[in-house]
This record gives C-alpha cells, structure tokens and sequence, in this order.
C-alpha cells in the first residue's frame, strides 16, 4: 500500500478546500549550488545544498540558524548508498495556501500556507535519482524523500535512513528514551540537557538557550517504519533518524514510486506556538472519505476505570464488571452528562485472563448485547465495543471484515482496539511500531471508514496527522495516561508531566488520556496507589488535553458525590478555537478553548505552589459568567485532593483573575455570555 493519494483523495481535497495559490513555477534550467526556501512570512529559511555528494540542509529563524548544516540520505540494499555521489538536476517551487475545514479538531478552521521546493537529484553512477521534498511555513519545516518510479526499482528493501538533526546541545530537552516495546510510549517524559539524551522516540521537544522552541517528530507515516532518533556519540545535539526493524532486519520492504513520511520540525518563540501548530495536519493528505456526517465527537463513559482500581473484572465471576445492568447505569451516567457513548470492557467471551480465544462477536453470559443497545438507543447513547486483541494480530485481521460489518449491522459506531504486551503478525511476534504494524493499523481505519465505525487506539503507532485524511481514526493512547496512576506504582505520574504533555505527546495528534476521575483517592481494593492530582486538575485537563472521544473516567457513584461533576455535563471534544495562554514547559500550562460562545479554560501546575495572573483578553466584547472551580483554601494535593471550591464572578476582556494554584492543583473555569 503506497502513500500516494488516490484520485478519490484529491478530488476530495479539491472540493473541501479553498485553494487560494498552489501554481508550480518551471523548473530551474541551471540548478543554483544551494537552494533557500523561505517561509511565507520570510522569517523561517530552511537551505538545502548537495554538498561532497550528499544532499544536506540547514535551518534559520530571525537569521538566526537553529539547525546548522545536517546530512540527508537513504541506504538501499545491494545498492551504493544515497548519501553520496549525488547531483542536483532541477529544483521545482510553488506556494501552497489554502484553508480547510477538519470534521474535528481544537480549531474550527485550519490554514494550510507554506512555501515548497522540490529538488531532483541523481547518482549519475548508478542513475539512481532520489527527490527531496521541502516545505516551509512561518511555524516550521517538513521535508520527505521521494523514489520517483525508475527502472531497476520495482523492489527493493531501505536498511537506513541517513536524517539528521543538528540541534543545539545546550537546550533544555524533554524526550521518552527509544524503544520497541509495546509500552515505548507510555513513560514519563524526562527533562534533561539535549547533550545528555542518546536516544529518544519522537516527538522530541527542546527550548534553547535563546529562547526558541523545537520539537523534531514526523508526519503521515503509512506505509513505513516509526522514526526514533539517536544521538551521534562524536557530534553532541546531534541525531540521526533510527528507524524500527522488520524482524528479518531490514527497516522496509517497498516498490515503485514511494514517497517516506515527512520529517518535521515545529518551531516557535513560546510553549504555545508548538501547541497551536497545525503543521503535522497540514502534511498529510486531505480527507479521503466522501462522507464523514457518520463521525460525531463527543465524551464517553464506561466500565474502564473501575476495572483499573480492581473494584470489578474484566472476567466472568461474581465481581464481573461489564453486566447488562452495570452497563445500563453508565448509560444512566452518559445521559446525565450529555456523554455519546458508553464503553464496556469484558463484554465479550474470553476478555480478561489469557485473553486468548476471543471472537469479539459473542457477548458473556450476563451481558445482554441486544438489551444493551436497545437501552442505550432510547436514551440516544451509542455503545463502544472494546476489542483487545492482546497482540493476537493475525486473528483479528482474518476476522476484521466479519466484526466490523456485524458491528455496523447492529448499530455500533465505535471500537476501541487494544494491542497489550505483543504483536504477532505474519506468525512473528514483532515490534508494535514497525512496517508491518503501521500497516496494520492503517488495514483497521480502511476497514472500520467502510463500516462508518470511529476508532479509539491503545497500543498502537503514535500519530502523526493521519486524521486528517481518515477522520474516523479518533484518538490513541500512546501515552502515559491515566491508567499509569495504578501502573506506575506508589507515586503515579507526577503533576509535571501533565503540564509537558501538550508540548510532547500530543504535538502528533489527540491521546485518550481518559481524564476525569474525581475521587482521585479511590481505592477500593486496598492497592496503596492513588491519582496524584488534586480533583480540580482533573476538571481543568479537559481544557489542556485534547481528543475528541474523551472520556469521563470516573464511576457513576463517584461521579455523582462530588461537585465537580456539574462542570463536565455537556462538555465539547471538539473546538472553535484553542489559546494556549501562559505555559512554560514542566511547570504549568494555561489553555482556553472555545465552542461557540461559550470558552473553557483549564490551568494546572507541578510539584509547586503557585500564582498565576490571567488576562482575560481571548474574551468577546460584553461581560461574561465565569464559573470557576478550583482548589478549595484546605486542599492539599498530598493529604486532602479532594476539595473544590466552586464560585461565579462576572468578568470582561479587561479582567484580570488571580488563580492560586496548589502543588498538583489546577483551575477550571466556564464562561458564558451574561445575559444583558
């Protein structure tokens, strides 16, 4: 399966996009010996040259160069590598500007602008001609290598990619260490100088010294391994791209004209720039469904949380937790919450134990599948079928078109897969993030957008825009989220990590981080781990995380003792607009979003007491309702979370609020419109 749109694709492109600019100039009849391509705005350069043979790059913001000279290249087997003996034979621009409307998403509308290059080389040896793809927005750059179709490579195998990444060794870097195992993702990201990381998965996010803000990842990855990054031992704040192995070794196996992912890098001069960018999307392909009025963004609800704690079991007994009734009083909860949908994990027979010999078809012995969707119809509540293949891959592919086409029969429109502790496909259990695995994960979106089914991935690749182009792929886990408050033991995840996590994680696209437990000291089976936050953070990381299937964690007992619950009824997944306000990187995030006329704003600090001052600016004209739930004057993150503070203030784009912030605290605040 190549990446390279369909027809369908740019017809569908070409109808829901305004394109107000994308005229291809000739190509260059005396290629220059260096080629600058510059932003729209004209403050990002990125410069390419073939330089000894080998095509290299460099990039500057304010004249200033963040990324100095690196090399660029792809080794193919049995063949001279493409890192040297090259020549440029044309270079080829035009400008890309054009605006398009995401069925989901934090903004209501996504501007498309940059400036691209495309650049012809050939290895007059051996004739071999590799492209070099650049494109150049005002908040960064993408480039992607191009095989263009030529004789001798109807086959071949790449056993390298030669990217590299200079980058400034004495920035501040926040990074998850390589890895191949299924839970690569779901770890705590670190803080450390650039020079000390020697690897790292992607995305990759760094401030430097003078104030500006990288993060290195990759975008519309089909059809080919995920990229990590590993440090040059010889060249420190140098990288380069370390592809995942196929099992025989070889990092991927294609034919034909093959276009890779692109490799990106999101620039800014504060937090929020990178958060805000909209970059990853744009390098990927328009959507590629002609009908999407199937996909509905919501909130979710469902027996998850409860099985974490122990208090239930995914396996039959007398403390199963996916009953037909314990099921029905989450529909209750989803009705009373405005929520779309209910979750129900070990509904179906042999979920839980070995998690062998699941069908995913046939529902346990005390779960009603029919009475089950017949309640939650008459309540306008649709049901999410849990399907954790527990790496059983090979099963779940032959049996994928039967599942999905009785789901759709039945009326279920959502799925949430699970790929926990292996992945065996092709009879080889392999790593989660390899060719092969991408494309498996890209067989499963085609097949649930012919079924109009939405999906909700745990386990699987990082993102890297796809929704884009598949807008039924919803959000992933890939992420240490929060089931990771039991997992991680004692201590949990730490509170910085939920203020670096927007910077990070979520630079590819949205992660169901499952926000919203609000006893956060719940324990029902005496595990010694509680959530470390306070309740109030978790109201306020509905603001700060984006998905848009997200999921109020909590039980309906919980959810109905606390106050907290009355901010979450109705709550969007999917924005008109998002403001990244106040953010410095592990210490604490400000973000307001708004639906309407109605904004949402959530602030959260570390491990530290604070005080922020907040303009209220983002605000319309007229006064406003601010509905403000935050730390009450006696909460303490460590021995009493639970408090919450809730007060209205009427408040204009002139307000300034005062938020106080306890260690592991946060603030949630609503605004309406006050009525005149």
């Amino acid at each position: 399966m190549a990446n390279v749109p369909s027809r369908r694709v740019v017809v569908g492109a070409t109808a829901g996009a305004v394109l107000t600019g994308a005229l291809a100039a000739p190509a260059s009849a005396a290629p220059p010996d260096h080629v600058t391509i510059a932003s729209p705005n004209g403050r990002l350069r990125m410069t390419v040259r073939v330089a000894d043979g080998r095509l290299r790059y460099q990039v500057a913001r304010h004249g200033t160069v963040l990324v100095p000279s690196s090399g660029l290249g792809l080794d193919l087997a049995d063949r001279p590598s493409l890192t040297a003996g090259l020549v440029l034979e044309s270079v080829r621009r035009r400008t890309i500007d054009e605006r398009w409307r995401p069925v989901w998403g934090p903004d209501a509308l996504v501007r498309n602008h940059a400036r691209e290059c495309v650049l012809r080389t050939v290895q007059p040896a051996t004739g071999l001609r590799l492209d070099l793809i650049v494109r150049v927005f005002d908040d960064g750059v993408g480039f992607r290598y191009r095989l263009p179709a030529q004789a001798g490579l109807d086959h071949y195998t790449v056993t390298a990619e030669r990217t590299e990444f200079s980058l400034p060794p004495t920035a501040t870097s926040w990074s998850l260490a390589a890895g191949t195992d299924w839970n690569a993702d779901e770890r705590h990201y670190r803080q450390a100088p650039l020079a000390d990381v020697k690897t790292a998965q992607t995305p990759l996010s760094l401030a430097t010294r003078s104030g500006e803000y990288i993060v290195v990842h990759e975008a519309a990855l089909i059809d080919y391994p995920s990229m990590t990054l590993a440090a040059d031992g010889n060249r420190p704040g140098t990288f380069t791209s370390e592809l995942i192995s196929l099992p025989d070794g070889a990092k991927a196996h294609l034919g034909g004209e093959f276009s890779t992912p692109w490799r990106t890098l999101v620039i800014g001069g504060r937090p929020g720039d990178l958060a805000e960018s909209h970059l990853i999307e744009n390098l990927n392909e328009p959507c590629a469904l002609t009908d999407t009025s199937w996909i509905s963004p919501g909130t979710y609800v469902g027996v998850w949380w409860e099985l974490q704690r122990r208090h239930t079991t995914w396996t039959e007994g007398p403390r199963h937790g996916a009953t037909t009734e314990r099921v029905k009083r989450y529909i209750d909860l989803a009705r009373e919450a405005g929520a779309s949908s209910v979750l129900a994990e070990g509904w179906n027979t042999n979920a839980g134990g070995s998690w062998a010999g699941q069908d995913f078809l046939t529902p346990r012995a005390d779960f009603d599948l029919a009475e089950v969707l017949r309640y939650a119809r008459a309540g306008g509540v649709g049901f999410t079928a849990h399907n954790e293949t527990r790496g059983f891959v090979d099963y779940y592919e032959q049996h994928l078109e039967t599942i999905f086409a009785r789901y759709a029969e039945l009326g279920i429109h959502s799925v949430k897969t699970g790929y926990a502790t292996k992945f065996v496909l092709g009879g080889v259990n392999r790593s989660h993030f390899d060719q092969e695995a991408v494309r498996h994960y890209q067989r499963v979106i085609e097949t649930a957008a012919r079924h109009q089914i939405m999906i909700i991935a745990h386990e699987a690749i990082k993102p890297t825009g796809l929704a884009r182009t598949y807008p039924n792929m919803m959000t992933g886990e890939g992420v240490a989220g929060m089931e990771q408050h039991h997992y991680m033991g004692r201590l949990g995840n730490p509170p910085e990590q939920a203020t670096i996590l927007p910077f990070t994680r979520f630079m590819g696209g949205p992660a169901d981080y499952t926000p919203g437990v609000l006893n956060v000291t719940w324990d029902p089976a005496g595990l010694g781990t509680r959530v470390q936050t306070t309740s109030a953070t978790q109201l306020a990381l509905y603001s700060v995380f984006f998905s848009p299937l997200q999921m109020l964690a909590d039980t309906p007992e919980n959810y109905h003792s606390h106050p907290g619950f009355a901010y979450l009824k109705d709550m969007p997944a999917s924005w008109d607009e998002t403001r990244f306000l106040d953010c410095v990187i592990g210490d604490y995030t400000v973000v307001a979003r708004r639906k309407g006329h109605t904004w949402y704003l959530g602030a959260i600090t570390d491990e530290h007491d604070r005080t922020l001052r907040l303009p209220l600016r983002f605000l319309g004209r007229g006064r406003y309702r601010a509905e403000i739930y935050g730390d009450a004057a006696d909460t303490s993150w460590h021995d009493n979370p639970l408090p919450i503070d809730v007060r209205t203030e009427t408040v204009r784009a002139s307000t300034v609020l005062r938020l106080k912030l306890v260690a592991g605290g946060g603030t949630a605040i609503r605004f309406r419109r006050a009525r005149s």
